[in-house]
């Protein structure tokens, strides 16, 4: 079995492109419960869950859009030294420094189908405090993107930056991992590119109804959830924000053991030992419901 041993450990933050700054913003502070750490020259604001310098970002544009994904670097992989990597692989990577508060050196690649990484040793971490109220998210866990060069993208988060595969979904959604998590990307291929949907990890499974609830006052309705899925095994809700892009709120990831090359056994699981498997699209829901908004489509 091939060596665990990725070049990044976590998604830092997940930047945004907003035609609606303000609409979109306040969602994220009222309705979400992430506080503003900073403002960009361009208008961007700088939102953080508790801890980091920031987790999302949002920027002013003509239309919603994914404009970068930050990962954090394995300790002891120099900024310098990735970048070489990264040229040697046979992609442009560009070193900025102080290009976003909190951050003084990164790298910034252009994946396949025109996605845009950066990668960071360190971010300052103000910790300006988790929220008590609001859905307050404690980790910003995973997105989804839809690329018409998905089976490129996962070769370049799998050979490239070593993660590994551990479910798909018809051989359409590819979920794969950088830790213990079940999926920190799920990539699907199709012949769109866009984000599919960004999770935030909720404090424990009960939230689920309190985040429902609080979503609810805000003026905010479910799409789908909250259920368990099968792939991941999480129990997760799906919302719109106001530009249409999905948030899922979820908790119980399936954890994954690459020494063993299976997940943690948990009494819900299909199948013991739970290895990385096929799913079909007629299972997303372990429960069996069936909701009105296709969650696969999305």
């Amino acid at each position: 079995m091939k060596t665990f041993d990725p070049k990044v450990f976590r998604l830092g933050y997940v930047a945004l492109a907003t035609a609606d700054i303000e609409r979109t913003k306040q969602h994220y502070l009222e309705a979400i419960g992430l506080t503003q750490t900073a403002t960009g020259d361009d208008g961007s604001v700088f939102l953080s869950l508790g801890y980091d310098q920031h987790n999302i970002v949002l920027s002013p544009a003509g239309e919603k859009a994914l404009r970068h994904v930050g990962f954090q670097l394995n300790p002891g992989i120099a900024v310098a030294e990735f970048a070489k990597q990264v040229r040697a692989f046979g992609l442009a990577a560009e070193i900025k420094t102080d290009s976003q508060p909190g951050i003084a050196e990164l790298v910034e690649v252009e994946g396949p189908g025109h996605s845009i990484f950066q990668f960071y040793g360190t971010m300052e971490a103000p910790a300006p405090g988790f929220k008590k109220t609001a859905v307050a998210p404690v980790r910003l866990g995973h997105l989804a993107v839809v690329s018409p060069e998905g089976e490129k993208l996962v070769k370049f988060y799998e050979e490239f930056l070593g993660f590994r595969y551990t479910d798909d979904i018809q051989g359409i959604a590819t979920f794969l991992t950088c830790n213990r998590e079940h999926h920190v990307i799920n990539v699907v291929s199709a012949p769109e590119s866009r984000l599919h949907h960004i999770a935030f990890e909720l404090k424990d499974t009960a939230y689920h109804a309190v985040a429902a609830d609080s979503l609810r006052a805000a003026g905010v309705k479910q799409l789908w959830g909250p259920s368990r899925h099968t792939a991941g095994h999480n129990i997760a809700g799906y919302h719109y924000d106001p530009d249409k892009v999905i948030v899922e709120l979820y908790t119980e990831m399936d954890q994954f053991i690459p020494e063993l090359g299976f997940h943690e056994p948990r009494p819900w699981h299909e199948h013991l030992p739970m290895r990385p498997r096929t799913w079909q699209l007629t299972e997303l829901n372990a429960w069996g419901a069936e909701f009105s908004f296709n969650l696969a489509q999305g």
